[in-house]
């Protein structure tokens, strides 16, 4: 397998493994909340919207990680069928990298506009990862 490959294989495990960390943390935060006796059972059986600010972000987030990562792990599929390069591999990792930056100003200070242009170099990083699958796709 070529070290590109490889690359875009290890990015897709570690985009797993963070949103797997996220939906943890997500979840002991919801725990928290309850055991903190900060609301009850019966205030989130319909409606997670009565959970503190940090626990919304927190929820929030996790649900970012089944966005727009959908997107990486299907490029990196076909990838894996049709060929990678490095152009495909150096996006992947840039993408990776915005997902943590977004997930730290996400749960952090929330400020919307940073947070937003860091969604927009995470998409921007992908739209590069696709025009590199689609170049490899034609080329074969």
């Amino acid at each position: 397998m070529e070290i590109q490959s490889k690359i875009i294989l290890l990015v897709v495990t570690i985009q797993v493994f963070f949103t797997l960390w996220t939906i943890l943390a997500m979840g002991m935060g919801r725990v928290n909340a309850i055991k903190n006796s900060e609301l009850t059972m019966k205030d989130i059986a319909l409606d997670n919207k009565l959970y503190p600010g940090d626990v919304l972000k927190l929820g929030n987030n996790m649900q970012n990680q089944f966005e727009t990562p959908v997107l990486l792990y299907a490029g990196a599929a076909i990838a894996m069928y049709v060929g990678t390069n490095w152009v495909m591999a150096a996006a992947a990792v840039a993408y990776l990298v915005t997902r943590f930056w977004h997930r730290w100003i996400h749960v952090r200070h929330n400020r919307v506009a940073k947070r937003f242009m860091v969604f927009v170099y995470g998409i921007g990083a992908l739209s590069v990862f696709w025009a590199a699958l689609t170049f490899e796709i034609m080329a074969s």
